[in-house]
């Protein structure tokens, strides 16, 4: 076995590893999971284990693993929405994708294999999908494409058909916890908490660990949840319009602010179902009593589903406002008495 520098997701390396040691690595994989749950670590991994020039494959150490885990290898190339040459584009372009045709077609460099990593690939333009389910049909034999996605549903079924699906889930918080404790050395109070956070998404951990002003932001957004929940509809309606203007220029922050306001929700049904262990924002439990409290199951489901339904329409290219000015006028009312200062 190989050392691998992805955290958890046992079954899906051991696979990988036999896969490998058999000589049956495929051509083309998708590895579906949520965000920040260990696809792109997994990616590089493979990339160094086809690549690695050690027995015990991948070393980590020897100089192709070395420069794949620093992103210098020639052979090994990602693809995503950022390396897009315009600072609004919200699509992987097909530009991009005859890029990498291109560089498919030549031998590697200084590798075994060209890996190239398709980061966001449920974000693939139609142009773009199409051009690269050409690659697919007849992939060149020194050529692994890697397609990492959170909801393979976006993704053409003939893409899909086509790749050799992982899927990696939320891991166990008790590893979250304890990989943190051994990398940061923290108390057990903050690996608990930044652990249940991270709802089992390892890279969110790490990132939470080494940022303090993530979650000083993320603070922050459930602060203004909290008192939206209070405010009348022109407060409500003006922070809409505010998420639908941030929404043309950058739409992952919008995208994340309603994981957040999700994330809120869900922690009020499980007070409200009487399990306020399960729910993640614990040092929010005030908060979270007093809307269980103030509000029926049913408010509750429903502006969970709200929620849902705009991050949907969002996806659907709905108008933002409308969409956001719909959610909150769909979101219930707190009384004052019932959320303290928030």
């Amino acid at each position: 076995m190989g050392t691998w520098t992805t955290v958890g997701h046992a079954e899906v390396v051991a696979s990988l590893q036999r896969s490998f040691q058999q000589g049956r690595i495929a051509h083309t994989y998708l590895l579906v999971g949520p965000s920040q749950v260990g696809k792109m670590t997994l990616a590089l991994d493979l990339a160094r284990l086809v690549s690695c020039r050690h027995e015990a494959s991948p070393c980590a150490e020897c100089d192709q693993c070395r420069r794949i885990t620093q992103r210098l290898h020639a052979d090994v190339q990602v693809v995503d929405v950022e390396r897009g040459d315009q600072r609004s584009r919200v699509n992987i372009g097909i530009d991009q994708v005859r890029e990498l045709q291109k560089a498919a077609n030549l031998k590697p460099f200084e590798g075994r294999y060209r890996v190239f990593i398709i980061d966001g690939a449920e974000r693939l333009s139609e142009e773009a999908a199409n051009a690269l389910l050409k690659i697919l049909e007849e992939p060149p034999d020194q050529v692994i494409m890697v397609l990492l996605a959170v909801d393979s549903e976006l993704l053409l079924p003939t893409i899909v058909s086509r790749c050799r699906r992982l899927d990696l889930r939320p891991l166990d918080l008790k590893l979250v916890a304890g990989e943190l404790a051994a990398r940061f050395g923290c108390d057990a109070e903050k690996t608990q908490e930044v652990a249940r956070l991270s709802g089992g998404r390892i890279g969110w951990a790490f990132d939470a660990m080494d940022d303090p002003e993530l979650l000083e932001a993320r603070s922050t957004t459930l602060a203004t949840v909290e008192k939206l929940m209070r405010d009348g509809l022109e407060a409500r309606f003006e922070y809409a319009n505010e998420l639908a203007r941030g929404f043309a220029s950058n739409r992952d922050s919008t995208r994340k602010t309603l994981t957040l306001w999700l994330e809120w929700w869900r922690d009020v049904m499980m007070v409200k179902e009487g399990a306020p262990e399960l729910a993640a924002n614990l040092s929010r439990s005030d908060e979270l009593h007093a809307a269980s409290s103030s509000l029926s199951r049913g408010q509750v489901l429903g502006a969970i589903r709200s929620i849902q339904e705009a991050s949907q329409d969002l996806e659907h290219n709905v108008n933002p406002r409308l969409a956001l000015e719909g959610l909150m006028l769909s979101l219930p009312r707190l009384a004052e008495t019932a959320g303290g200062a928030g």
